[in-house]
């Protein structure tokens, strides 16, 4: 037991020492909106609130503009022989464009995709419950990368 404590705090030690930080925690600086989110596609409720729950900070002023484009398709992957669908696929396709509001010109423009698939069930109101919640994960999938894709970006263009 002794050992483990000892090995434990020698990790943590070390690990302080040579500067690691976890790029992901809310501490970090890394992924950090300097932009304002703008929707503009007309999306059912569920995309719309997913939308705002990830971009609910970039509210503020700012001179730059991420202006999203966000594409909903409800696709049968499974028939069954009396011609009802038992599954379907979720697919957000989601286009985005950083805009620079001072110099009044597109800086990066990129796409990112989610998918969720949901069960037909028994009833109509159990089986909307399971679309609405499997078009929120794929939502959530497809939007969470464009802050990425933007730090990649900027990242790459100051080499």
């Amino acid at each position: 037991m002794i050992k483990k404590t000892v090995l434990f705090l020698f990790i943590v030690t070390l690990l302080i020492q040579c500067g690691f930080q976890p790029i992901y925690s809310e501490k970090s600086n890394v992924i950090k909106t300097n932009y304002v989110a703008i929707l503009t596609s007309e999306n059912s409720l569920a995309v719309k609130e997913v939308f705002n729950s990830i971009f609910r900070n970039s509210t503020q002023k700012s001179n730059y503009q991420l202006k999203i484009n966000i594409i909903e398709q409800d696709l049968p992957i499974v028939t069954n022989a009396d011609g009802t669908i038992a599954k379907y696929r979720i697919d957000i396709s989601t286009n985005f464009m950083l805009f620079d509001n001072i110099k009044n010109k597109e800086i990066f423009s990129d796409y990112s995709k989610g998918f969720a698939q949901y069960e037909t069930q028994t009833n109509n109101y159990d089986t909307e419950q399971k679309r609405v919640e499997a078009k929120k994960i794929a939502t959530s999938n497809s939007l969470q990368l464009i802050p990425i894709k933007i730090e990649n970006f900027q990242s790459r263009k100051g080499e």
